[in-house]
């Protein structure tokens, strides 16, 4: 989904600073390597793989989805976001949260080295997703889609079916501490499933014809996962077992984790878009999709950190609070300054690129991607602490945390959506995912007993971005004509500016622990400029 070379460079500028930050979090934790794949390393590497799919995929994905928005026009847009939020919410309610309990539960099975638990929980799991989801999922999708008959009969085939199959690959390949297996997987699977979009798009530009084309693509190539995974886990895979096979503790966990995966679905996805088309606005329908797409696809550098955490934490966990407690509060502080260098040069560069790359009829959406964009990165920079969560099986807390964030987004959609449109649903968005951040922020920061005034500076930059950036953006660009190719650079370095000059001025950059820790972990030639750039976001005198 921006220019395609400005999000290239930054991805790949990032790539070597998110590595970095997991040599930070696992160098300070001193893990001891089990026998098997240490979490450090897993770490390390998922972090750096994940981050280089990241690098490489979301330029392609980029320029996919502006063929595809300029194919299928405003209108069409926005019910292809319809058909694909209508899959993705019926998946999450069906799924009921067996997922996230494999990850969290044959981590622990596999650090014990309880090998017959592993291969007990992967089929039981596989057997409530064949047996139970997945034929659920198909007949909410034969009721509500309308699409040819063709294309739905292939969605359910390939797209339904065939993941609830396959879907343990990926997952399982994240509990062995293999996340860089399947980023390597998922790169070469985002290249073949765009270019699949964007001939489908070419010959036939419609919603369901482009739906359908991307839900099987990424149905069939889910079995890559699967094919990468040890014998055993594979075997394991393709025989399910009857889903009451599985322990009582994985449903109490599961059950009230998949509530909550369901309810965070609707604060944090593009759920307002329902809203919008209940008012008959078709048009704004895909102008706020689109700047929503966007800013999910600007944070993906910062949010590829993210993936790699889940296991690693619910491995930590095993091994004493206190080294968790210490990755909690390191991911919080670099992930602040990355989100925020992300965030002060991209937004306003691509805002200002939005009308020349999409056309004129997507201008609106510069500004509520910009919007939305800042409310993300705060989200982004909590995902620590929602890792933590999960690594501490509190799934009740998470349900309850998703509920009080549903109803605050319903009660500001309802409120705001039929007076003021577009920017209602940015409202709504923008409350209901800061109220699921911090509330889960703040649980974490109790468990740990962690100081307010330390989350607060560990979040400090990313703050100071978002004022940077609603300086430059609504304040000089909104009231300065310049052709986009001038304002685009020049905004992007303004905000960028500010925000380093507020990072030092209120010393919240990176600790000199961290800053050593990332040039370390940069090849011996790049060091010098590495510590160069480092030391524009770093404070001297932190030394904690």
């Amino acid at each position: 989904m921006g220019a395609a070379g400005s999000v290239a460079g930054r991805a790949a500028a990032h790539h070597r600073l998110l590595r970095c930050a997991a040599h930070v979090v696992t160098g300070a934790l001193d893990v001891p390597p089990p026998a098997r794949r240490g979490v450090g390393q897993g770490l390390i590497n998922g972090t750096a793989w994940t981050v280089v799919h990241v690098a490489v995929s979301v330029p392609i994905a980029f320029l996919a989805n502006v063929v595809v928005a300029r194919s299928l026009g405003a209108v069409d847009y926005g019910r292809l976001a319809i058909l694909t939020m209508i899959l993705a919410l019926a998946t999450a309610a069906a799924s009921l949260g067996v997922g996230s309990a494999l990850m969290q539960f044959v981590t622990k099975a596999s650090e014990a080295g309880r090998t017959h638990d592993v291969d007990r929980l992967v089929s039981g799991a596989q057997g409530y997703n064949i047996f139970v989801a997945a034929p659920l999922v198909a007949v909410v999708v034969a009721v509500v889609v309308d699409v040819p008959w063709p294309f739905l009969l292939l969605a359910i085939v390939f797209g339904i079916f065939g993941p609830a199959v396959l879907q343990a690959g990926p997952i399982l390949l994240a509990t062995q501490h293999r996340s860089d297996r399947a980023a390597q997987i998922a790169m070469i699977s985002n290249l073949v499933t765009q270019v699949i979009v964007v001939t489908t798009v070419l010959v036939r530009p419609t919603a369901s014809a482009v739906w359908t084309a991307r839900i099987v693509a990424t149905g069939v190539l889910m079995s890559l996962p699967l094919l990468a995974l040890t014998p055993r886990l594979r075997r394991a895979a393709l025989r399910p077992r009857t889903p009451w096979s599985l322990p009582r503790d994985f449903w109490i966990f599961a059950i009230p984790t998949g509530a909550a995966v369901l309810v965070s679905q609707l604060v944090t996805d593009r759920v307002q878009i329902f809203f919008l088309e209940w008012l008959d606005d078709s048009v704004t329908v895909g102008l706020y999709a689109l700047a929503f797409g966007l800013a999910v696809q600007i944070l993906a550098p910062v949010q590829a950190a993210v993936g790699p955490l889940l296991p690693a934490f619910a491995a930590l966990r095993e091994r004493g609070e206190e080294h968790a407690r210490g990755g909690l509060l390191r991911v919080t502080r670099v992930a602040a300054i990355m989100a925020g260098v992300v965030l002060s040069c991209g937004l306003p560069a691509l805002g200002a690129l939005i009308p020349w790359i999409y056309g004129v009829q997507f201008a609106a959406s510069a500004d509520y991607f910009v919007v939305m964009s800042c409310a993300a990165g705060i989200v982004i920079v909590g995902s620590g602490s929602y890792a933590s969560l999960m690594a501490r099986l509190r799934g009740g807390s998470y349900l309850r945390i998703n509920l009080v964030a549903l109803v605050s987004m319903a009660a500001v959609a309802l409120a705001s959506i039929p007076w003021w449109g577009a920017w209602g649903a940015v409202a709504s968005m923008v409350v209901g995912t800061l109220v699921r951040a911090l509330l889960m922020v703040v649980l974490e920061m109790r468990a740990y007993e962690v100081d307010r005034s330390e989350m607060a500076r560990a979040f400090a930059p990313v703050l100071a971005a978002i004022v940077a950036i609603h300086v430059v953006w609504f304040g000089w660009m909104a009231h300065v004509s310049a052709p986009a190719w001038i304002s685009s650079p020049v905004g992007g370095l303004l905000s960028l500016t500010l925000f380093i000059l507020a990072v030092r001025v209120s010393r919240t950059g990176l600790t000199t622990s961290d800053r050593e820790a990332l040039v370390k972990a940069v090849p011996g030639r790049l060091r010098r400029p590495a510590r160069m750039c480092v030391g524009l976001v770093s404070d001297p005198r932190r030394h904690e």
